[in-house]
C-alpha cells in the first residue's frame, strides 16, 4: 500500500495566510501587503499571545505582512530563548528549503531595520537555508516593553522548552512585566500550580539547573532535590542521579533516609541494583532489535515488554527471532 503526500497549497508569499493560531489571520492574497489598524487590548488575560498581538480596530497602529530581507532583521540581544535543539532546527531548515517560511515572523521597525519580536527559529532556519527574504508581520509603534512581553509569551507557549527555560521565562514576566503567578498561568495556558512548581526549580543551584537543561535529570528528580537542605548536598545527589541512573523513587528514598539519619537497607540497595541492571538490559535489547524495550525485574523472575507501532515492525521482529532460532 502506498500513500501519496498531497502537495501543500501555495499562497502569495507577500501575504501568507498561514499564521500562528494565537495571532489573528490577515488575508488579502491579491495585494503586495496586508494592512489593518489594531490597538493593544486592555487587560485581556487568558488569551495568551492573542491578547498581546493587536486585533482589528480603527485607532490602532498599522500591521502589515510583507516580504523583508533577512539581512534587515535583527533578534533582540535579550531574546528569552537561548537554546535550540540542533536536530529539530535542521529539520526545520529542510522544510524551509522545500516550502519556504509558511508562518510569518513578527517584527517591528527600528532605525531603518527591523527588530524580531517572535519567530527566531524560523529566522535561523531561513538563514541556514540561504533565503534572501522571509514573510513578516510588521507591527509599528511597539515599545521595548511590548516587544519583550510578546517575545516571552510566544516562547513560553512553545511545547519544546525545557523546564529551566520555562521557569526563567515565568520569572521575567513576574519581575519585569509585574505579572502575578495567576496572570502568567492565564497568558501561557497553564494552571497556577504548574507555574508555581516550575518557578520553584530556580531555587536549585546552577550546576543542578545545567544538568536539568542537559537532560541528565528529569523534573521529577529536580522537585525531589528541592526537599534536600544544602546546595552541596543537592549537587552531590544530582551527580549521583546522573552517574548511577537513579529513579525518582530511589532519590526520594535516599533523601528520606538522609533526613532520618539512617542508611539504606540491604533490601533497598538490592532493589536499586536490580533496577539499574534492568535498565541496562533494556538499553542493550533496544539497540539489537531497534524497538522500545522495557525490562521489569520482580523477585527471581521478571517481564520483558517490546512495543511495536506497525505490522512491519512485528514482522521484522519475528524474522529476527526465527533467524536466531535457526542459527542454534
Amino acid at each position: 500500500m502506498s500513500v501519496s503526500a498531497k502537495r501543500p497549497v501555495m499562497v502569495n508569499p507577500s501575504c501568507c495566510t498561514i499564521l500562528p493560531a494565537a495571532v489573528r489571520k490577515i488575508t488579502s492574497p491579491s495585494q503586495r501587503s496586508c494592512c489593518l489598524m489594531t490597538p493593544r487590548p486592555k487587560g485581556g488575560l487568558g488569551r495568551g499571545l492573542s491578547a498581546l498581538i493587536p486585533h482589528a480596530d480603527d485607532s490602532s497602529p498599522q500591521v502589515e505582512t510583507n516580504e523583508i530581507e533577512i539581512a534587515r532583521i535583527h533578534p533582540r540581544p535579550d531574546q528569552p530563548r537561548t537554546r535550540f535543539d540542533p536536530k529539530a532546527l535542521e529539520e526545520l531548515v529542510e522544510s524551509v528549503r522545500a516550502q519556504g517560511v509558511l508562518v510569518p515572523l513578527i517584527v517591528t521597525p527600528r532605525d531603518g531595520q527591523f527588530m524580531l519580536v517572535a519567530g527566531e527559529r524560523r529566522l535561523r532556519a531561513a538563514r541556514a537555508a540561504e533565503l534572501v527574504t522571509v514573510p513578516c508581520r510588521v507591527i509599528a509603534d511597539l515599545s521595548d516593553r511590548d516587544i519583550l512581553e510578546i517575545s516571552l509569551v510566544e516562547n513560553l507557549q512553545r511545547e519544546d522548552l525545557n523546564a529551566v527555560e520555562l521557569a526563567k521565562g515565568y520569572r521575567r514576566l513576574i519581575d519585569e512585566m509585574r505579572y502575578t503567578q495567576q496572570q502568567v498561568a492565564e497568558r501561557v495556558g497553564k494552571d497556577r500550580a504548574t507555574v508555581a512548581n516550575t518557578l520553584r526549580l530556580l531555587a536549585l543551584p546552577e550546576p543542578v539547573l545545567r544538568m536539568l537543561v542537559d537532560e541528565e535529570l528529569t523534573q521529577g528528580h529536580a522537585r525531589a532535590l528541592l526537599s534536600l537542605n544544602g546546595e552541596g548536598a543537592q549537587v552531590s545527589l544530582a551527580r549521583a542521579i546522573s552517574d548511577k541512573g537513579l529513579s525518582v523513587r530511589e532519590v526520594e528514598r535516599r533523601i528520606r533516609s538522609r533526613k532520618s539519619g539512617k542508611k539504606l537497607s540491604v533490601r533497598d540497595e538490592n532493589k536499586r541494583r536490580n533496577e539499574l541492571a534492568a535498565k541496562q538490559v533494556s538499553g542493550e535489547l533496544q539497540e539489537i532489535i531497534e524497538l522500545p524495550v522495557t525490562v521489569t525485574h520482580r523477585g527471581k523472575g521478571g517481564q520483558i515488554t517490546i512495543k511495536y507501532t506497525s505490522l512491519d515492525d512485528l514482522d521484522r521482529l519475528i524474522a529476527m527471532l526465527q533467524r536466531g532460532r535457526s542459527s542454534r
